[in-house]
Protein backbone atom coordinates (compact mmCIF):
# COMPACT_ATOMS: atom_id res chain seq x y z
CA UNK A 1 0.00 0.00 0.00
CA UNK A 2 1.38 3.40 -1.01
CA UNK A 3 2.00 5.80 1.89
CA UNK A 4 -0.07 8.94 1.75
CA UNK A 5 2.46 11.73 1.29
CA UNK A 6 0.59 14.66 -0.22
CA UNK A 7 -1.49 17.53 1.19
CA UNK A 8 -4.32 19.06 -0.78
CA UNK A 9 -5.67 22.59 -0.41
CA UNK A 10 -9.35 23.08 -1.24
CA UNK A 11 -9.71 26.79 -1.93
CA UNK A 12 -12.76 29.00 -1.72
CA UNK A 13 -13.28 30.88 -5.03
CA UNK A 14 -12.19 34.10 -3.31
CA UNK A 15 -8.93 32.48 -2.20
CA UNK A 16 -5.91 32.14 -4.48
CA UNK A 17 -3.11 29.60 -4.26
CA UNK A 18 -0.61 32.37 -4.86
CA UNK A 19 -1.45 34.17 -1.62
CA UNK A 20 1.50 34.47 0.80
CA UNK A 21 -0.23 32.40 3.49
CA UNK A 22 -1.00 29.52 1.14
CA UNK A 23 2.48 29.66 -0.41
CA UNK A 24 4.09 29.51 3.03
CA UNK A 25 2.01 26.47 4.01
CA UNK A 26 2.94 24.73 0.76
CA UNK A 27 6.65 25.45 1.38
CA UNK A 28 6.46 23.92 4.87
CA UNK A 29 4.73 20.78 3.58
CA UNK A 30 7.27 20.33 0.79
CA UNK A 31 10.20 20.90 3.15
CA UNK A 32 8.97 17.87 5.10
CA UNK A 33 8.78 15.71 1.99
CA UNK A 34 5.06 16.08 1.23
CA UNK A 35 3.74 16.73 -2.24
CA UNK A 36 1.05 19.40 -2.55
CA UNK A 37 -1.89 20.14 -4.83
CA UNK A 38 -4.70 22.68 -4.92
CA UNK A 39 -8.35 22.42 -5.92
CA UNK A 40 -10.74 25.22 -6.80
CA UNK A 41 -12.25 25.10 -10.30
CA UNK A 42 -12.87 21.31 -10.39
CA UNK A 43 -12.71 20.14 -6.74
CA UNK A 44 -14.55 16.83 -7.15
CA UNK A 45 -12.24 15.70 -9.95
CA UNK A 46 -9.12 16.95 -8.16
CA UNK A 47 -9.89 15.15 -4.90
CA UNK A 48 -10.68 11.91 -6.72
CA UNK A 49 -7.47 12.17 -8.73
CA UNK A 50 -5.35 12.48 -5.56
CA UNK A 51 -7.36 10.14 -3.31
CA UNK A 52 -4.70 7.42 -3.14
CA UNK A 53 -1.82 9.52 -1.77
CA UNK A 54 -3.49 12.39 0.11
CA UNK A 55 -2.73 12.46 3.82
CA UNK A 56 -4.68 15.66 4.50
CA UNK A 57 -7.21 17.92 2.80
CA UNK A 58 -7.05 21.52 4.02
CA UNK A 59 -10.23 23.51 3.37
CA UNK A 60 -9.77 27.29 3.14
CA UNK A 61 -12.99 29.27 3.40
CA UNK A 62 -15.89 29.32 5.81
CA UNK A 63 -18.15 26.60 7.19
CA UNK A 64 -19.63 26.00 3.73
CA UNK A 65 -16.22 25.16 2.28
CA UNK A 66 -15.51 22.84 5.21
CA UNK A 67 -18.84 21.03 4.74
CA UNK A 68 -18.13 20.65 1.02
CA UNK A 69 -14.66 19.27 1.69
CA UNK A 70 -16.02 16.90 4.32
CA UNK A 71 -18.52 15.40 1.88
CA UNK A 72 -15.74 14.86 -0.67
CA UNK A 73 -13.12 13.50 1.74
CA UNK A 74 -15.07 11.30 4.15
CA UNK A 75 -16.01 8.55 1.65
CA UNK A 76 -12.35 8.39 0.56
CA UNK A 77 -10.93 8.21 4.10
CA UNK A 78 -9.02 11.50 3.72
CA UNK A 79 -8.59 13.53 6.95
CA UNK A 80 -9.70 17.17 6.82
CA UNK A 81 -8.38 20.33 8.50
CA UNK A 82 -10.70 23.34 8.40
CA UNK A 83 -9.16 26.80 8.01
CA UNK A 84 -11.38 29.85 8.40
CA UNK A 85 -11.17 32.84 6.09
CA UNK A 86 -14.85 33.69 6.45
CA UNK A 87 -16.83 35.28 9.26
CA UNK A 88 -18.31 32.85 11.82
CA UNK A 89 -16.25 29.74 11.11
CA UNK A 90 -17.86 27.61 13.82
CA UNK A 91 -16.80 24.32 12.23
CA UNK A 92 -13.24 25.33 11.33
CA UNK A 93 -10.35 24.95 13.77
CA UNK A 94 -7.72 27.35 12.45
CA UNK A 95 -7.66 30.98 11.33
CA UNK A 96 -6.12 31.71 7.93
CA UNK A 97 -3.27 33.62 9.62
CA UNK A 98 -2.29 30.39 11.43
CA UNK A 99 -2.36 28.16 8.35
CA UNK A 100 1.40 27.63 8.12
CA UNK A 101 1.60 26.75 11.84
CA UNK A 102 -1.22 24.23 11.48
CA UNK A 103 0.47 22.53 8.52
CA UNK A 104 3.72 22.45 10.49
CA UNK A 105 1.91 20.72 13.39
CA UNK A 106 0.43 18.12 11.05
CA UNK A 107 3.62 17.20 9.19
CA UNK A 108 5.47 16.89 12.51
CA UNK A 109 2.76 14.69 14.01
CA UNK A 110 1.60 17.24 16.58
CA UNK A 111 -2.10 16.72 15.99
CA UNK A 112 -5.04 14.52 16.93
CA UNK A 113 -7.96 13.13 14.94
CA UNK A 114 -11.61 13.36 15.94
CA UNK A 115 -14.07 11.09 14.14
CA UNK A 116 -17.51 12.35 13.17
CA UNK A 117 -20.21 10.53 11.22
CA UNK A 118 -22.00 11.98 8.24
CA UNK A 119 -25.64 11.28 7.47
CA UNK A 120 -26.77 9.58 4.29
CA UNK A 121 -30.12 10.67 2.88
CA UNK A 122 -31.99 8.24 0.63
CA UNK A 123 -35.09 9.27 -1.30
CA UNK A 124 -36.87 6.53 -3.30
CA UNK A 125 -37.86 7.57 -6.83
CA UNK A 126 -40.01 5.29 -8.92
CA UNK A 127 -38.31 4.29 -12.15
CA UNK A 128 -35.29 6.56 -11.60
CA UNK A 129 -33.30 4.85 -8.87
CA UNK A 130 -32.84 6.16 -5.35
CA UNK A 131 -31.59 9.71 -4.82
CA UNK A 132 -28.73 9.78 -2.30
CA UNK A 133 -26.83 12.63 -0.65
CA UNK A 134 -24.43 13.07 2.27
CA UNK A 135 -24.69 15.64 5.06
CA UNK A 136 -22.32 16.50 7.89
CA UNK A 137 -24.67 19.03 9.51
CA UNK A 138 -28.25 17.99 8.92
CA UNK A 139 -31.00 16.62 6.73
CA UNK A 140 -34.08 18.84 6.60
CA UNK A 141 -37.56 17.86 5.48
CA UNK A 142 -39.49 21.07 5.00
CA UNK A 143 -42.80 22.32 3.64
CA UNK A 144 -42.47 24.64 0.66
CA UNK A 145 -43.64 28.25 0.95
CA UNK A 146 -45.99 28.93 3.85
CA UNK A 147 -47.75 25.59 3.68
CA UNK A 148 -48.13 23.20 6.60
CA UNK A 149 -47.06 19.57 6.28
CA UNK A 150 -47.93 16.45 8.22
CA UNK A 151 -44.83 14.30 8.72
CA UNK A 152 -44.53 10.90 10.34
CA UNK A 153 -41.15 10.42 12.03
CA UNK A 154 -39.84 7.01 13.09
CA UNK A 155 -36.58 5.95 14.71
CA UNK A 156 -35.61 2.36 13.91
CA UNK A 157 -39.24 1.69 12.92
CA UNK A 158 -40.56 2.94 16.28
CA UNK A 159 -42.92 5.89 16.04
CA UNK A 160 -41.55 9.17 17.37
CA UNK A 161 -44.55 11.22 16.29
CA UNK A 162 -46.74 12.64 13.57
CA UNK A 163 -46.17 16.37 13.32
CA UNK A 164 -48.24 19.10 11.72
CA UNK A 165 -45.31 21.43 11.26
CA UNK A 166 -43.17 23.46 8.92
CA UNK A 167 -40.80 20.51 8.79
CA UNK A 168 -38.33 18.35 10.70
CA UNK A 169 -34.54 18.61 11.14
CA UNK A 170 -32.36 15.54 11.68
CA UNK A 171 -28.98 16.89 12.78
CA UNK A 172 -25.68 15.32 13.76
CA UNK A 173 -23.90 16.47 16.89
CA UNK A 174 -21.68 18.51 14.55
CA UNK A 175 -24.75 20.16 13.04
CA UNK A 176 -26.52 20.68 16.35
CA UNK A 177 -25.08 24.21 16.54
CA UNK A 178 -26.44 25.21 13.13
CA UNK A 179 -30.03 25.20 11.89
CA UNK A 180 -31.08 22.84 14.70
CA UNK A 181 -29.87 25.28 17.38
CA UNK A 182 -31.70 28.17 15.70
CA UNK A 183 -34.86 26.04 15.75
CA UNK A 184 -34.60 25.41 19.51
CA UNK A 185 -32.51 22.26 19.64
CA UNK A 186 -29.71 21.69 22.17
CA UNK A 187 -26.03 22.20 21.33
CA UNK A 188 -24.31 18.80 21.49
CA UNK A 189 -20.58 18.23 21.83
CA UNK A 190 -19.49 16.42 18.61
CA UNK A 191 -17.66 13.84 20.73
CA UNK A 192 -21.13 12.60 21.72
CA UNK A 193 -22.35 10.08 19.14
CA UNK A 194 -25.90 11.37 18.85
CA UNK A 195 -28.56 12.75 16.53
CA UNK A 196 -30.92 15.62 17.30
CA UNK A 197 -34.45 15.52 15.85
CA UNK A 198 -36.13 18.93 15.88
CA UNK A 199 -39.72 19.57 14.69
CA UNK A 200 -40.01 22.99 13.02
CA UNK A 201 -42.80 25.20 14.39
CA UNK A 202 -45.06 22.23 15.24
CA UNK A 203 -48.78 22.66 15.93
CA UNK A 204 -48.84 20.68 19.17
CA UNK A 205 -49.36 21.19 22.88
CA UNK A 206 -45.91 19.87 23.84
CA UNK A 207 -43.13 19.18 21.34
CA UNK A 208 -39.41 19.38 22.00
CA UNK A 209 -36.20 18.37 20.29
CA UNK A 210 -35.25 14.74 20.93
CA UNK A 211 -31.71 13.35 21.20
CA UNK A 212 -31.25 9.76 20.00
CA UNK A 213 -28.21 7.52 19.45
CA UNK A 214 -26.20 8.19 16.30
CA UNK A 215 -26.65 4.60 15.10
CA UNK A 216 -30.42 5.02 14.80
CA UNK A 217 -31.99 5.09 11.35
CA UNK A 218 -34.60 7.82 11.01
CA UNK A 219 -37.53 7.57 8.61
CA UNK A 220 -39.68 10.54 7.63
CA UNK A 221 -42.91 9.92 5.71
CA UNK A 222 -44.85 12.70 4.00
CA UNK A 223 -48.49 12.22 5.00
CA UNK A 224 -49.68 15.53 3.60
CA UNK A 225 -48.27 18.69 2.04
CA UNK A 226 -45.85 20.02 -0.55
CA UNK A 227 -42.47 19.06 0.87
CA UNK A 228 -38.79 18.86 -0.09
CA UNK A 229 -35.75 17.24 1.54
CA UNK A 230 -32.33 18.91 1.71
CA UNK A 231 -28.88 17.72 2.81
CA UNK A 232 -26.62 20.42 4.29
CA UNK A 233 -28.54 22.90 2.17
CA UNK A 234 -26.48 21.95 -0.91
CA UNK A 235 -29.05 19.73 -2.63
CA UNK A 236 -32.81 19.44 -2.37
CA UNK A 237 -35.39 17.12 -3.86
CA UNK A 238 -39.18 17.41 -3.97
CA UNK A 239 -41.17 14.76 -2.09
CA UNK A 240 -44.63 13.59 -3.00
CA UNK A 241 -47.26 12.47 -0.50
CA UNK A 242 -46.57 8.95 0.70
CA UNK A 243 -42.80 9.18 0.16
CA UNK A 244 -40.74 7.71 2.99
CA UNK A 245 -37.17 8.94 3.13
CA UNK A 246 -34.34 7.33 5.08
CA UNK A 247 -31.66 9.12 7.12
CA UNK A 248 -28.96 6.75 8.34
CA UNK A 249 -25.30 6.80 9.42
CA UNK A 250 -22.94 7.58 6.54
CA UNK A 251 -19.15 7.45 6.23
CA UNK A 252 -16.96 8.73 9.05
CA UNK A 253 -15.07 11.99 8.70
CA UNK A 254 -11.60 12.34 10.23
CA UNK A 255 -11.26 15.90 11.54
CA UNK A 256 -7.67 16.94 12.23
CA UNK A 257 -7.11 19.16 15.26
CA UNK A 258 -3.75 20.79 15.93
CA UNK A 259 -2.25 22.54 18.93
CA UNK A 260 -4.49 25.44 19.88
CA UNK A 261 -7.63 24.08 18.22
CA UNK A 262 -10.57 25.46 20.23
CA UNK A 263 -12.71 23.14 22.33
CA UNK A 264 -16.45 22.80 21.76
CA UNK A 265 -17.27 24.91 24.83
CA UNK A 266 -14.82 27.60 23.76
CA UNK A 267 -16.48 27.73 20.36
CA UNK A 268 -19.87 28.18 21.99
CA UNK A 269 -18.59 31.05 24.11
CA UNK A 270 -16.64 32.82 21.37
CA UNK A 271 -18.70 32.16 18.24
CA UNK A 272 -22.30 32.37 19.49
CA UNK A 273 -21.60 34.06 22.85
CA UNK A 274 -23.24 31.21 24.77
CA UNK A 275 -23.32 31.97 28.50
CA UNK A 276 -22.02 35.51 27.97
CA UNK A 277 -23.76 38.32 29.96
CA UNK A 278 -25.56 40.91 27.87
CA UNK A 279 -23.53 43.61 29.59
CA UNK A 280 -19.81 43.60 30.22
CA UNK A 281 -18.65 43.04 33.78
CA UNK A 282 -18.54 46.17 35.94
CA UNK A 283 -15.30 47.42 37.38
CA UNK A 284 -14.89 46.32 40.98
CA UNK A 285 -15.51 49.80 42.37
CA UNK A 286 -18.50 50.39 40.12
CA UNK A 287 -19.90 47.06 41.25
CA UNK A 288 -19.73 48.08 44.90
CA UNK A 289 -21.49 51.39 44.14
CA UNK A 290 -24.14 49.56 42.09
CA UNK A 291 -24.86 47.15 44.97
CA UNK A 292 -24.95 49.98 47.52
CA UNK A 293 -27.40 51.97 45.39
CA UNK A 294 -29.56 48.90 44.90
CA UNK A 295 -29.67 48.31 48.66
CA UNK A 296 -30.68 51.94 49.29
CA UNK A 297 -33.49 51.69 46.75
CA UNK A 298 -34.81 48.44 48.23
CA UNK A 299 -34.64 49.53 51.87
CA UNK A 300 -35.48 53.22 51.50
CA UNK A 301 -39.22 52.79 50.98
Amino acid sequence: MTARRSIGFLLHPREVDGSPMVRRAIEIAEQHGFGTWTAMAHPEEDVLAHRADTALLVTLGGDGTFLFGARLAAPLGIPVLGVNRGQLGFLTDVDITQLHEAVDCFVEGRHRVQRRSLLELTVPRAGQGDFKALALNEVVVKASGVNLARLRVEADDELLGEFDADGVIVATATGSTGYALSAGGPPVDPRVRALVIVPLAPHAVITRAVVVPEAVTVYVTVLHGHVFAAADGHVDVALSEGTRITVEPGPELQVVQVTGSPSFLRRLREKVRFGTPLKESLEEGDGHRFREREADEVGGG
